[in-house]
């Protein structure tokens, strides 16, 4: 395992252990809660690797701290990966055909004539 995923583990852990105790919870409290042995709440407060991700969720929904992780995770704060996906965006987009879509002549003529389809705006 890298060295700073074990060191954010230790520090997650260690950090669910004082969010615990700040909330004068035991371990074995928590662990009822979360519905997982006390041997598990040990072990996550330990910073094992083998800990599910869903038992860290849990504990993390128990503590009221759930929203912070996901607000973390979301996709807005990814800064790096937003700009990696602007880079790759195409420049225009074409059909299939790689021709522009002309307009039918009915299009047209309601165009010219200023009359909207009610369904011609629909899901925008």
């Amino acid at each position: 395992m890298p060295p700073p995923v074990a060191r954010a583990l230790r520090s997650l852990g260690h950090d669910l252990s004082m969010a615990r105790r700040m909330r004068r919870m035991t371990q074995e409290d928590l662990a009822q809660r979360i519905g997982t042995s006390l041997s598990t709440v040990r072990r996550m407060e330990d910073g094992y690797p083998g800990t599910a991700l869903h038992t860290f969720l849990r504990a993390l929904h128990v503590l009221g701290r759930l929203e912070d992780v996901v607000k973390v995770m979301a996709l807005e704060q990814d800064t790096l990966g937003l700009e990696l996906v602007q880079d790759q965006l195409p420049q225009r987009v074409r059909s299939a055909d790689g021709k522009k879509p002309k307009a039918s002549p009915s299009e047209e003529s309601g165009r010219e004539s200023g009359a909207t389809d009610d369904h011609e705006l629909e899901g925008f």
